[in-house]
C-alpha cells in the first residue's frame, strides 16, 4: 500500500497499444544494434589490408609495379618458405601531392626502385634471406592505421624493416617516432630535413638539406659573378622540408656572401589559398630588385608560378636570373608539351641539388661499381632499362629507393647468417645505426654514420629547362673548397 491515504501503491496495467508500442520500440533498438554490430564486424572482415602487395590496392597508374612486386613474392614464399624476411615499403600511396609532397610518378618510381634491388637479392640461390617486401600508405589520412597493423603484424608477416617513408611532412614525422618507440628498423630514402634525427631506429641514404644548401652555395659561388642572393622561403609550418632548407640557405649564405649583397628573405606561406598571388608579387620584388640569384626554399608544386612571374618581368628577362632549389625540385624533372616558363631570352635558369642522376649510373668514369650500373642499364633482362623502358631516371627515385632497400639488407645480412629464426626490426635497427653500415650504391658510396646520417663526398646539380627536362651540370661537394669532390 501507498504511504498516501487512499492511494493503492498497485500500478495498473498498461494499455494494450501502450504495450505494443513500447515492444515495437525494444525491437526496433535491437535491430539498430544488430545491424550496426553486423556493419562493424562486416567492415573488419573487409577491410582493405593496410600492409599490401596487391596490385588493384592503389591508383591504377601503380598497378603494373604491384602486380610485379606481388609475382616476386609469390616466388619467394613458394621456393623459400622458411628462408625469407619482409621488409615494407611505406609511403603516400594516397592523396594529393601538395599534401603527402609526392605525385604518382614518384610514388611509382620509388616502388620500381624497390622491386630492382629487390629482384636483384634474390636472384641468387644463396640470398638467404629472400626479401619479401608489402606496402603501406602514410598519407596524412592513412598513417595510423597503417602503423598500427605494422606493429601488430611483426611476428605473423616476418617484418624486420621498412623503408622509403615519403617526403619530410608531418605525417611522415609522426610515423618515424611512432615506429621508434619500438625500435621498428626504418630507412628512409628521400628524407632530407636537419629535424628529423633524432631517433634511434632511423637512418637516411639522402643527403640533408644542410649539405645540400652548403653545397648549392659553393656551387653558385663558383658559377654566378658577384653572387646577389635573395631567400624565397614556404613559412608553412607543417613542412620541415622548406623550413630546415631556408634555414641552411640563410646560415651557410651569411658565411660567405657579404650581408650588403644579401636581400632579406622573402616568404610565402603554400598552406593559405592565396599563395599563389603572394608568390606573383615576390616574382615582381626580385626583378625590382638587384638581386641576381634567388634560392628557393620550397616545394616543387609552388615554384612554376615563380618562374613563370620572373619570366613575365622585362627586367628579369633581360638581365638575367638564377633560381636555385633543393631535391624536391625533381617532382617537376619530367618532359611536358607546355613549358613551366616562359624564357625566349634563356637568362631565367633553374639548378637544383639531386639526390642522385642517371649520370651516376650512365657515366663510364663514375665511381659507381659496374655490378651496379648494370642493374639499371640494358644489359640484362633485369636492368631497369629492360623492365621499365618507358620510363626515367632523372628524378633519382628509383635509384634513391634501390638503395634505401640495398642499406637495410646490408643491415639484415650481418645478423642472418647465424640468427635469421630470431632477427627482428630491433636487431636491424641497432646494427643500422652501429656505424659500421656502408655500402657502394647507385647514387655513390654510402657511410651511415652513429647519428643515421650518410656521409656525402658529392651532390649532383641538375638544371632543369622550362620543358622539364634535366641536363646534369655538376658535382658539387657540402665540404669547404679544397676536397676533392669540390
Amino acid at each position: 500500500m501507498s504511504n498516501v491515504p487512499g492511494v493503492s501503491r498497485q500500478i495498473p496495467p498498461a494499455p494494450f497499444y501502450r504495450r505494443r508500442q513500447l515492444l515495437r520500440r525494444a525491437g526496433l533498438i535491437a535491430l539498430v544494434v544488430v545491424v550496426v554490430v553486423a556493419g562493424a564486424v562486416f567492415a573488419l572482415l573487409n577491410r582493405q589490408p593496410s600492409l599490401t602487395d596487391s596490385a588493384d590496392a592503389f591508383d591504377e597508374s601503380l598497378s603494373d609495379i604491384m602486380g610485379r612486386i606481388r609475382a616476386e613474392n609469390e616466388a619467394v614464399v613458394t621456393r623459400h618458405p622458411d628462408e625469407y624476411k619482409t621488409v615494407l615499403v611505406l609511403l603516400p600511396m594516397s592523396g594529393d601531392a601538395s599534401t603527402t609532397g609526392m605525385g604518382l610518378d614518384t610514388v611509382r618510381h620509388a616502388l620500381q626502385g624497390s622491386y630492382l634491388a629487390q629482384v636483384w637479392r634474390n636472384k641468387e640461390d644463396s640470398a638467404s634471406p629472400y626479401i619479401r617486401l608489402l606496402v603501406g600508405d602514410i598519407s596524412p589520412g592513412a598513417w595510423e592505421e597503417t602503423v598500427e597493423d605494422v606493429l601488430s603484424q611483426v611476428e605473423s608477416e616476418r617484418l624486420v624493416a621498412a623503408v622509403g617513408l615519403g617526403a619530410s611532412i608531418d605525417a611522415t614525422k609522426q610515423v618515424i617516432e611512432r615506429l621508434s618507440t619500438d625500435k621498428f628498423a626504418m630507412v628512409a630514402a628521400v628524407l632530407t630535413s636537419d629535424e628529423l634525427q633524432k631517433h634511434d631506429a632511423l637512418v637516411r641514404v639522402a643527403p640533408l638539406n644542410s649539405d645540400q644548401a652548403e653545397a648549392s652555395v659553393r656551387f653558385a659561388v663558383k658559377a654566378i659573378p658577384a653572387l646577389k642572393p635573395v631567400i624565397v622561403m614556404d613559412t608553412n609550418p607543417g613542412d620541415s622540408y622548406s623550413r630546415t632548407l631556408s634555414a641552411s640557405f640563410d646560415r651557410t649564405l651569411a658565411g660567405v656572401v657579404d650581408a650588403r649583397r644579401r636581400a632579406q628573405p622573402l616568404t610565402f606561406d603554400s598552406s593559405v589559398k592565396a599563395s599563389g598571388t603572394v608568390i606573383g608579387n615576390i616574382a615582381e620584388s626580385v626583378c625590382n630588385s638587384e638581386s641576381n640569384t634567388v634560392f628557393y626554399a620550397g616545394r616543387a608544386l609552388h615554384l612554376p608560378a615563380l618562374l613563370r612571374g620572373l619570366s613575365l618581368s622585362r627586367r628579369c628577362a633581360e638581365r638575367g636570373i638564377n633560381v636555385i632549389a633543393g631535391d624536391d625540385t625533381s617532382e617537376n624533372s619530367h618532359p611536358v608539351a607546355n613549358p613551366i616558363w616562359n624564357d625566349s631570352s634563356g637568362k631565367i635558369r633553374l639548378y637544383y641539388t639531386a639526390l642522385a642522376h642517371s649520370a651516376n649510373i650512365s657515366d663510364g668514369s663514375s665511381a659507381v661499381l659496374a655490378a651496379i650500373k648494370s642493374r639499371f642499364g640494358n644489359g640484362d633482362d633485369r636492368g631497369y632499362v629492360r623492365l621499365f623502358p618507358e620510363e626515367t631516371l632523372d628524378d633519382g627515385q628509383a635509384i634513391m629507393h634501390h638503395d634505401a632497400l640495398y642499406v637495410a639488407i646490408k643491415a639484415i645480412d650481418r645478423y642472418a647468417k647465424e640468427r635469421l629464426e630470431s632477427l627482428g626490426p630491433p636487431e636491424v635497427a641497432a646494427m643500422l645505426r652501429s656505424g659500421t653500415i656502408s655500402v657502394q650504391g647507385a647514387s655513390g658510396d654510402i657511410s651511415i654514420d652513429r647519428d643515421g646520417n650518410p656521409s656525402r663526398q658529392s651532390i649532383p646539380v641538375l638544371e632543369l629547362t622550362p620543358y622539364g627536362r634535366t641536363t646534369f651540370a655538376t658535382w658539387a661537394s657540402p665540404v669547404p673548397s679544397g676536397d676533392p669532390g669540390q
